[in-house]
């Protein structure tokens, strides 16, 4: 106990404090979200300098576990008029600078961990769209509601910044025409002819920017090159944007050679390919679309291709771009390498024509220029290499695999709906603290502590804590972590009685956790378990152990198997106090929230302290009878009970005298059941035996009474005490002479 009715304080692990100075970025649009290790600390949306509030001291686990993140942090954009920070200033000194032109967070001292005392890394999910050209082409809304970047405005910038990397091409360089053009068709807008292409991924300086810009080319399918037509950078999409009929063509009247006609076997053709992408918890993802008749073909054969797309950020996406890369997987390749005379000088990279060849067996089809070497402006011919052109080719029936019917286990933290509170039994108390005179000493009369257990909330949860307050009190503390007990509904009725044989309605989880030889809670009932057939979801119990007593329950009563689960809070409580508890279930990904979690008021009564009930009791002989005669009086008869000597075996029912416990009387009421009225009251009764006579008390039109029962030491009364309803036998053939009754036996009586 340590301490008479103060908290008793442990030390159980400590909490990490610290400030941070994170650089993340240049220039950001949008912060949108913060994670910290693989959890989200913090969401919104900020767009200018500010402070914000991180409330996330549970998310790793709390202070049981790796505590979680809380406090104030600077969001700083970065621009040109940003000032200094004000807590660098007051750690550092005056002589730091701005950070301007770089995003980046400043934690302001937070809780960082508890336990651990490692930082975990902190990302963020963040927005950029906006590069100060067509912004009006800029943001694309992908079908999650986040914003994407439109990828010519990508291109644009990698082509012209000088701030962060890119190449630093004038303006004058570019062809604006056609980037404009394909930031068109990739915007999200009224014009059916408009994809609504966003892209979001990183540029990092470990790769050259001449790789990134054929990242995103190869996102969009699209290429860049310096046109010879106007010796500016050009940006053109590979679209089935064409008319066949208006195409140039080549055939032997044009050309002056075919150097080279490749076509690739059918067995190279490609039947499934796989996109891999990233979503936006920044978790790689897979989708993977399929060619049935190409794999009919391949004699069933997968031939797999895998194609990176880290700019993409949703499935929809990631199905279309796999859909087509397979369109253009699935069909053999062919290709040519041409020398044409100037008429064809127009013809640039993505440009199509019409290839006729009759020699070859070719005619009317359809190719896309690759590449276009013009040589010398003195030469009369140029060399063009082209491939044949997919959407010529017609579609290809495209499927996509069944989806995996996995699903992620882990879910979040939920509250408990079913809870139980109660007051510690003096049981328990001995089994916890011992039974040392150095213990009792510190006990008062009225001296409690409160226990508590919850039911799993899912099938994932890991543990609970119990916190606690008294009423009216600031701030809740936690006090206990502990394990779900086994807990099933009753599937029937059930009747006071010695034993029970229970069937249960949930008996398929958690079996293991019901000891026989433990007790368990039925409704308010204490009940010890003798037996468990988990096959057929039975429980077979002692009734009314402890300072319980046996009485009727409903089908659905609650049974809590809780004797070694239970949470605990410590403080040494008084009759009367009012306490609140919140009981908050924990899983892996997290604990739940103080504020998430029902609230349990408890008024405490000092359980613990009361004299247990009378055990072993009988009214005229019969355990629970339904009906007893008038003539008979009533006799109700009782054994002895002592808390402080029943703390080794769970004592049944039926048990003859122990103690009883010094100082105890008890007290016996019998009262009209229908009417209410008191018909007798007998206290201060140190034996176990009471009789009752209705007939002398002239209570003899009575046709019903409830008998009580119950123990009392000094101002304590028994936590609870019998009440037994007896239907009373008048006898019809029985009269009353003078207070007494004469059976009438068939004999005329006479009376004058």
């Amino acid at each position: 106990m340590g301490g008479g009715k103060g908290d008793e304080c442990y030390v159980t692990g400590y909490r990490y404090y610290a400030g941070l100075h994170l650089v993340f970025c240049h220039a950001l649009d949008k912060l949108i979200k913060i994670k910290v290790g693989d959890k989200w600390a913090w969401e919104g949306a900020v767009t200018a300098n500010q402070t914000i509030a991180v409330s996330k001291p549970n998310l790793f686990g709390g202070d049981g576990r790796e505590g979680g993140i809380k406090g104030n942090v600077d969001v700083c954009f970065g621009l040109p008029d940003q000032p200094q920070n004000s807590y660098l200033q007051k750690k550092l000194g005056n002589d730091i600078p701005a950070f301007r032109g770089l995003f980046g967070l400043i934690a302001r001292r937070c809780l960082l961990a508890a336990n651990n005392p490692y930082i975990k890394e902190w990302a963020i999910l963040g927005q950029r769209s906006r590069v100060g050209w067509r912004d009006d082409l800029a943001d694309i809304v992908a079908a999650d509601g986040y914003v994407d970047m439109n990828p010519a405005h990508i291109i644009y910038e990698a082509l012209t910044n000088t701030t962060w990397g890119g190449l630093g091409y004038p303006v004058a360089d570019l062809d604006t025409a056609s980037f404009e053009s394909a930031a068109y068709f990739l915007a999200s807008g009224t014009d059916p002819r408009q994809e609504g292409f966003g892209l979001s991924l990183l540029w990092a300086r470990d790769s050259s920017i001449e790789d990134f810009l054929n990242i995103i080319l190869d996102h969009i399918d699209g290429v860049l090159y310096f046109s010879h037509r106007t010796g500016l950078l050009t940006l053109k999409l590979i679209r089935n944007d064409y008319t066949k009929a208006l195409l140039p063509v080549i055939d032997q009247r044009s050309a002056v050679e075919l150097v080279e006609y490749y076509v690739a076997s059918a067995a190279e053709a490609v039947n499934q390919v796989t996109v891999k992408w990233v979503d936006r918890a920044n978790q790689a993802q897979a989708t993977t679309v399929q060619d049935i008749a190409g794999i009919t073909r391949a004699g069933g054969q997968i031939i797999q291709a895998t194609v990176e797309m880290p700019g993409i950020a949703t499935e929809e996406w990631a199905h279309k771009i796999a859909a087509r890369e397979l369109q253009q997987m699935a069909m053999p390749l062919a290709s040519c390498t041409l020398t044409v005379n100037r008429k064809h000088w127009s013809l640039e990279p993505g440009d199509c024509f019409v290839f006729d060849w009759p020699p070859i067996g070719l005619s009317g089809v359809v190719m896309r220029v690759n590449q276009v070497e013009i040589g010398e402006y003195t030469d009369s011919t140029l060399r063009i290499k082209a491939a044949r052109d997919v959407y010529g080719l017609g579609p290809v029936a495209i499927t996509t695999p069944a989806e995996s019917l996995w699903t992620n286990p882990l879910t979040a933290p939920a509250d408990a709906v079913r809870r139980k509170i109660q007051e510690i039994t003096w049981w328990q108390f001995v089994r916890l603290f011992g039974e040392s005179a150095a213990v009792l000493a510190e006990l008062e009369d009225d001296s409690t502590m409160l226990t508590c257990c919850c039911d799993r909330p899912s099938s994932d949860a890991l543990n609970y804590e119990m916190w606690t307050r008294n009423v009216g009190a600031a701030e809740f503390v936690k006090r206990d972590t502990d394990s779900f007990p086994f807990v099933s509904a009753t599937a029937m009725p059930l009747s006071p009685e010695i034993s029970s044989v229970i069937q249960l309605q949930d008996a398929d989880i958690d079996t293991d956790l019901v000891k026989v030889g433990t007790y368990a809670a039925l409704g308010d009932e204490l009940v010890a378990i003798t037996a468990m057939d988990a096959i057929n979801g039975t429980l077979t119990v002692n009734r009314g152990v402890l300072d319980t007593i046996p009485v009727a329950h409903a089908a659905g009563t609650l049974l809590w198997c809780h004797q070694s689960f239970f949470g605990l809070d410590r403080t040494d409580r008084a009759v009367g106090e009012q306490v609140e508890i919140k009981l908050l279930p924990s899983t892996a990904e997290g604990r739940l929230q103080l504020a998430d979690a029902s609230t349990d008021t408890h008024t405490c009564v000092g359980r613990m302290m009361r004299p247990y009930p009378p055990g072993n009791v009988q009214v005229n002989g019969q355990r629970w009878p339904d009906k007893i005669n008038i003539q008979d009086g009533i006799t109700i008869t009782w054994a002895h009970r002592d808390r402080t000597q029943q703390t080794v075996t769970l004592v049944r029912q039926d048990e003859g005298n122990i103690g009883p416990e010094a100082g105890v009387t008890y007290a016996v009421r019998v009262y009209d059941a229908v009417t209410g009225a008191m018909l007798k009251e007998q206290t201060g009764i140190t034996g176990t035996s009471d009789t009752t006579d209705l007939i002398a008390l002239g209570h003899t039109d009575v046709e019903t009474v409830r008998i009580e029962l119950e123990s009392i030491r000094a101002s304590l009364v028994s936590q609870q005490r019998w009440s037994l309803t007896v239907a009373i036998d008048a006898d019809q053939n029985a009269v009353a002479l003078d207070g007494e009754y004469i059976a009438l036996d068939g004999d005329r009586v006479y009376l004058f």
